[in-house]
């Protein structure tokens, strides 16, 4: 009870505070005032300057309102207080995200995107393994909760933006991730398997299944709902239940997301779709219908904006007219009807008045095709009519799910409980029901010890079989609620177990036991694996960060969330300490960098604009070493020389590259000759100190660069990227890592459109992501574990990967495929020498049992 009665009265705040911006409205119903303006705007996603700005604001309206709930005399649990004071957190992180990969710009290139994942796949035509090692997705498998509040009970997965049910099978079930690609279960969620890992692009906005052949599929790509993607590929289709497809409409629709489509339930060669944000500022979208099936398109609405859902309305049995609906983000915001369905559209006055609108849904009643209802995120406000959207009636929601996070978390559906009622469910921050016996609750109950599913509802859909049982995609995962009516009871499956659409940010590995991992996610924690793969937990809380395993005694292991809070464990994470400093006026990135020395493990190091160093011997932070300002911005990549603990790297989000030759007492600026761009990631030679590779974000230049004497006065840096088909794709790079058993020769890249390595240095480069099995995904975090023998890799959509070593056919020295004759010449030639290349066993000379194996694979991969 104390909970319903705390989101009611911040219900009354909010609409407390609309009433106080909107000019003329006296009250919630009559808010049709052109003058008025809505109280919580939409980020600016294509300016990072006025996103900035956009946060600073939302943060300060977060504070006002804790302290108007604290002048009420309100009681605050630490749970919803902690909620409310995060505000736009998951804007933070999105600025973070767009901010290195539009340095030194105002905006991101996401054409630039585009032309990546075109150059990644034509490489992979050009080089090719016939043979050899693929990846290995290795979870999270069942990653459990770190606790209840936000989380619920359930295993967790990722941010789902798409679910869809097959309106004949029961048990089989589709959804879309922002960078997972599409999934199917066919046991009613107890497994998943990926249908579009080798798509050229994974974001999915939206999903339709066919009335009565569930064969066909249609889905709307972008990130609509999230914006770290806001570029689409069209509508993808299948006709064989997801196993193949077809792209249709990329060049119609312009490469903006689509974030809805509606198949006509009478004759489902009718499809509308339409479309939103895109690569282009100012640039809207359009709604957009088809008569064959998707074949071809034409615009069928007189107005653009950012069009973000559709409903349908039941059949008028009398008249057999089914009413479209369509509501769309601008200035004005657009609410549009169609009798016809969809080839003409009228405008209807909105409920939502004009002026400047955003976080728009639209949903129709089931059950009686004049219903229809409205939701608008910014006034905090439900809207029902019974006569087809003509006139309007303010539901005034008792129970605030979240309406101050519309413009990420914003779905809304409607039901019935078999009784002639509706049933309005709203997604928001946590999820909420309306229904006429029992008026407005949260049934999701977020932000209590009570939690059912995740917090951050993107999507829903109603079974077509069953109106009182749902999906819903969450930023947890994808989760199966039923309702009963009679009783009002709510209860909620978890079907993540074995959906793997995780997104790291980063990841450790424990240096000997390929079994256990740990990386931080975006929402989900820090899940980790403590030897079984199969059963992993979440950690620490929040959006997990960078973490670290002591290689020395990896019981001793460090976890991070958001701005750099830091937690410690001694036995393996038993139990945990927050030994956190205090970073002052530091500026601190949402994901910060930490990391352990490797020539000295018990350093922690950890970056604001300045070095930290944690000494677990100890146990006190040496704070700012030097006194130096590393960077105007803050420290994206920090990197320890193997063999010297005396040598450290730096690298901020604008460009600079530091050094220090003394553990940190003094620090000498080495970056002069480098293209100005984000530095993502360090990698120091294992025996030379002083040579160094360092890997650039953003996109228009070359990405990976390689300084051979960082001692040099001027230091100078050579570009390693390559160029035409065999070099790198212009696009933000994350992660770099040398191969210990030949780091002057092979290096391993991952980058935003996947994963890549050369064997020559940089020379050359080869695409090793869908030829090596990993799927057309974000590539954050890549490292050698030597003694698992193992190429890791975190991914931002796809989970965690692992490739045994090395990654060409056994026997194939040059790595052109195919063991041949160069191979065995190469081989011969090298014989008796400590020979990288050739050295295929790694154990440091060249001799019989390297021969062999080229004797033994002669002919493999030709």
């Amino acid at each position: 009870m104390r909970s319903l009665w705390f989101t009611g009265l911040l219900a009354m705040l909010f609409a407390s505070a609309a009433q106080e911006v909107s000019t003329g409205a006296a009250s919630a119903d009559t808010r049709n005032s052109a003058t008025e303006s809505p109280v919580i705007a939409e980020p600016p996603y294509y300016s990072l300057k006025q996103l900035k700005q956009w946060l600073e604001r939302e943060k300060q309206r977060a504070q006002a309102r804790v302290k108007a709930l604290e002048e009420s005399g309100a009681p605050l649990d630490p749970a919803t207080r902690r909620k409310l004071e995060e505000g736009p957190e998951y804007a933070e992180a999105l600025w973070d995200y767009l901010y290195v990969r539009a340095y030194p710009n105002d905006f991101v290139d996401w054409l630039a995107y585009i032309r990546a994942a075109e150059h990644r796949d034509q490489m992979a035509g050009a080089f090719f393994p016939a043979a050899g090692p693929r990846w290995e997705f290795i979870g999270p498998r069942n990653a459990l909760p770190p606790y209840r509040t936000y989380f619920g009970t359930a295993a967790v997965s990722g941010r789902v933006n798409a679910v869809a049910y097959d309106p004949v099978n029961e048990n089989v079930y589709y959804m879309g991730a922002p960078q997972g690609g599409v999934w199917k279960t066919t046991d009613g969620g107890l497994t998943w398997q990926p249908l579009t890992d080798h798509w050229q692009f994974l974001q999915v906005a939206c999903i339709a299944v066919h009335p009565t052949n569930p064969n066909i599929l249609y889905v709307g790509t972008g990130d609509f709902q999230g914006w770290m993607r806001p570029f689409s590929q069209g509508i993808m289709r299948s006709t064989d239940g997801g196993q193949t497809w077809q792209q249709l409409g990329a060049t119609v629709f312009r490469n903006l997301c689509v974030s809805d489509i509606l198949i006509d339930p009478e004759n489902p060669n009718i499809i509308i779709a339409c479309t939103g944000w895109g690569p282009y500022q100012g640039v809207a979208g359009d709604i957009w219908r088809s008569t064959d099936g998707g074949e071809t398109w034409t615009r069928v609405s007189n107005v653009s904006a950012i069009w973000s859902d559709l409903a349908v309305s039941a059949r008028n049995p009398s008249t057999g007219v089914r009413y479209y609906y369509a509501v769309g983000h601008g200035n004005p915001g657009r609410l549009l009807r169609s009798s016809d369905r969809g080839q003409t559209w009228t405008a209807l006055s909105p409920p939502f008045g004009f002026g400047n609108h955003r976080s728009l849904r639209v949903a129709t009643s089931p059950i009686n095709p004049n219903r229809v209802y409205v939701m608008s995120g910014d006034l905090s406000q439900v809207w029902v009519s019974a006569n087809a959207g003509n006139t309007w009636t303010a539901m005034n929601p008792t129970v605030d799910g979240g309406f101050y996070q519309a413009w990420y978390d914003a779905t809304m559906h409607v039901s019935h409980d078999g009784a002639g009622n509706d049933v309005l469910y709203l997604g928001l921050v946590d999820l909420v029901q309306w229904t006429q016996a029992r008026g407005w609750r949260s049934i999701g109950l977020a932000f209590t010890n009570q939690a059912n599913i995740h917090v951050d509802i993107h999507s829903m859909a109603i079974n077509p079989r069953n109106p009182n049982e749902l999906l819903v995609g969450t930023d947890g995962g994808v989760y199966r609620l039923t309702y009963t009516p009679s009783t009002g009871a709510v209860s909620s499956v978890g079907l993540n177990a074995t959906l793997g659409i995780t997104q790291f940010y980063a990841a450790a590995f424990h240096p000997t036991d390929p079994n256990r991992v740990m990386g931080g996610a975006q929402d989900n924690a820090t899940p980790r694996a403590n030897g079984n793969l199969n059963a992993w937990r979440c950690i620490i809380g929040g959006d997990g960060g960078y973490c670290a395993f002591n290689p020395i005694n990896p019981n001793i292991q460090y976890g991070s969330y958001q701005y750099l809070n830091i937690l410690r464990t001694t036995n393996n994470w038993s139990n945990a300490s927050n030994i956190t400093p205090n970073y002052g006026d530091d500026f601190v990135a949402f994901i910060a960098p930490l990391t352990l020395h490797p020539a000295q493990p018990n350093w922690l190091l950890a970056g604001t604009n300045y070095l930290w160093r944690w000494n677990e011997n100890t146990r006190t932070w040496d704070a700012r070493l030097g006194n130096q300002m590393l960077t105007n911005g803050r420290l994206r990549a920090i990197a320890g020389a193997p063999n010297d603990a005396n040598v450290i790297y730096t690298g901020g989000d604008d460009g600079q590259v530091w050094m220090t030759t003394n553990g940190g007492a003094s620090w000498r600026q080495i970056n002069a000759n480098l293209p100005n761009r984000s530095i993502s990631d360090i990698a120091v030679h294992p025996t030379n100190p002083y040579k160094v590779y360092v890997v650039l974000g953003g996109t228009g230049t070359p990405h990976v660069y390689r300084c051979d004497n960082t001692l040099a006065n001027t230091p100078v840096w050579v570009n390693i990227s390559g160029s035409g088909l065999t070099g790198l794709p212009d696009v933000h790079t994350n992660s770099i890592a040398l191969d210990p058993a030949a780091p002057d020769t092979v290096i391993y890249v991952g980058n935003d459109v996947g994963f890549f390595y050369t064997l020559d240095g940089g020379a050359t480069w080869r695409n090793g992501t869908q030829p090596l099995g990993l799927p057309n995904v974000q590539v954050n975090t890549v490292r050698v574990v030597p003694a698992t023998g193992y190429l890791m890799a975190a991914t931002y959509g796809r989970g965690m990967w692992r490739i045994r070593l090395p990654l060409t056919p056994t026997g194939d020295v040059n790595g052109d495929g195919c063991v041949d004759d160069s191979d065995l010449l190469l081989v011969l030639f090298a014989f008796g020498a400590n020979n990288a290349q050739a050295d295929l066993n790694r154990d440091g000379v060249v001799d019989d049992s390297d021969l062999l194996l080229v004797l033994f694979n002669f002919g493999n991969g030709c």
